[in-house]
């Protein structure tokens, strides 16, 4: 089957955006380069759906070195880590975040405090939860996060308590905001049962969004060069082998494969041992990252066989929470070089970001942190990371 290509970013929104994503990225030039089955339970998850291929929806750093957990004194790629062969070069840049709860969970939905009402003072502004990084996103290849709920009106919940809701249209909100794609395999998207989340593929098809996840993979061209995304739930049994299976069916010579693990356990700073473990047999099966999300903080991010795992990207655009005890958050960045048909890896980096522009309460719009403040969150991840280098 003929593998359709991703269209460039949405109109004008994005087109202006373009611009001032360059001055962005310039004026950041110091973030961090690096480098189990777990504990999410499905708590009313869908069953498996079909693999598919789908077409396309609708960015500085330090740098760990070559070898694990090694900096590099400038950041420069080394000649080692380059396929050598002839000048044509394919360069692939890809964000990612991690948990986005593009509405209210069920009690409470509405009252003042919550992202639907947010929204609702706003004016229904769909722009306004991602336009703080819509300009990081315009200017990469692909980014990609973890849709953490439904987008639907249905009204019968799988979850009695933490229920995740937003609006259809709220999918719109991932567009304006420059991602592509998002992750459903995780413990909230079947919170609304299977009509809700068949009203939450809707939405995202709608909007021109990719989602994968739950037996559904993303196939598309990116700068021609095949990028392929998995999604799993960490947890259920058999989860490695179906990983296993998937990668070495999808990877081949210059393609891409990302895989997304909503795994671990919540508030948990360090990977547990069975994340370290599933993540390593994703590398081993042939993944070019692995990127996980569900403990709602920063983990490490560990480089295993010249490619990058990172463990808890934390939470983004997070409505299921007004106040969260961490607004710590990333833009994860990884950079791909893909060369006489190898793909190497060539710059880890993130951004730091914190989830709400004001340090008081969560007001749904993530910003990129400077100064003493980025400087603290870079720390904590590389903190985070050496703790995983050390437990080798």
């Amino acid at each position: 089957m003929a593998r359709p290509t991703a269209p460039r970013r949405p109109g004008a929104f994005a087109l202006v955006l373009k611009l001032s994503a360059l001055s962005a990225l310039a004026a950041l030039a110091c973030s961090s380069r690096h480098g189990s089955e777990g504990g999410a339970a499905a708590e009313g998850a869908p069953g498996a759906l079909p693999a598919v291929e789908r077409g396309a929806g609708p960015a500085d750093a330090r740098a760990l070195g070559p070898a694990a957990g090694e900096r590099a004194a400038t950041g420069q790629v080394t000649p080692a880590s380059l396929p050598a062969g002839s000048a044509d070069t394919v360069e692939i840049r890809v964000s990612a975040v991690g948990d986005c709860a593009l509405g209210d969970i069920r009690q409470g939905s509405g009252a003042p405090g919550t992202f639907s009402a947010k929204i609702r003072e706003l004016g229904e502004d769909l722009a306004y939860p991602f336009s703080a990084v819509a300009p990081i996103f315009a200017a990469d290849d692909l980014t990609i996060a973890n849709l953490e709920g439904t987008l639907t009106r249905a009204t019968r919940h799988q979850n009695p308590v933490f229920a995740v809701r937003g609006k259809p249209e709220y999918a719109g909100m991932l567009r304006l905001g420059g991602v592509e794609l998002v992750n459903l395999a995780n413990n909230h998207s079947g919170d609304y049962g299977p009509s809700g989340y068949a009203e939450t593929e809707r939405a995202l098809d709608t909007a021109g969004v990719g989602h994968f996840g739950n037996g559904r993979v993303d196939r598309r061209r990116v700068k021609g060069v095949d990028v392929v995304n998995l999604g799993y739930l960490g947890g259920p049994k058999g989860t490695r082998e179906a990983v296993v299976r998937d990668i070495e069916r999808e990877k081949h010579r210059g393609g891409i494969v990302i895989v997304s693990f909503h795994w671990g356990i919540e508030t948990y700073e360090q990977a547990a041992p069975d994340q370290i473990r599933l993540g390593h047999a994703a590398i081993d099966a042939g993944a070019d990252l692995v990127l996980g999300h569900h403990p709602h903080v920063l983990q490490g991010i560990e480089t295993y066989r010249g490619r990058h795992i990172a463990y808890s990207l934390g939470n983004f655009v997070f409505g299921a929470n007004g106040k969260p005890g961490d607004l710590d958050s990333i833009v994860y960045q990884e950079r791909f070089v893909v060369r006489d048909g190898q793909v190497a890896s060539v710059e880890s980096s993130h951004l730091p970001v914190r989830i709400s522009g004001d340090p008081r309460v969560n007001d749904f719009r993530p910003v990129l942190l400077e100064g003493a403040e980025a400087e603290r969150v870079r720390q904590k991840v590389d903190q985070r990371s050496a703790a995983l280098r050390a437990k080798r």
